[in-house]
């Protein structure tokens, strides 16, 4: 049970003041003993990251991580036009 891109997700808002723009959109589809949940991450209400998986913070974990990494790549490349 690791929740490491969302901590990493977490802490990278954090450390660029970016933190409260964080929200959650999480829904679940299928039968109640086996629930398929989806995970959507927004940063200031764009979607950076989307996750599935059979428990909430499985999604939450893998569009956190979805998120992050785009993120990153949107920081370096915002470095190449300076």
């Amino acid at each position: 049970m690791s929740n490491e891109g969302t901590v990493a997700l977490n802490n990278y808002l954090q450390a660029t003041n970016q933190l409260t723009s964080l929200s959650w959109q999480d829904s679940t589809s299928g039968p109640k003993n086996a629930p398929q949940w989806t995970s959507t991450c927004k940063i200031a209400g764009q979607v950076y990251g989307i996750g599935t998986g059979t428990h909430k913070h499985i999604a939450r974990n893998m569009a956190s991580t979805i998120a992050l990494n785009s993120l990153r790549q949107s920081s370096s490349q915002d470095c190449l036009f300076l």
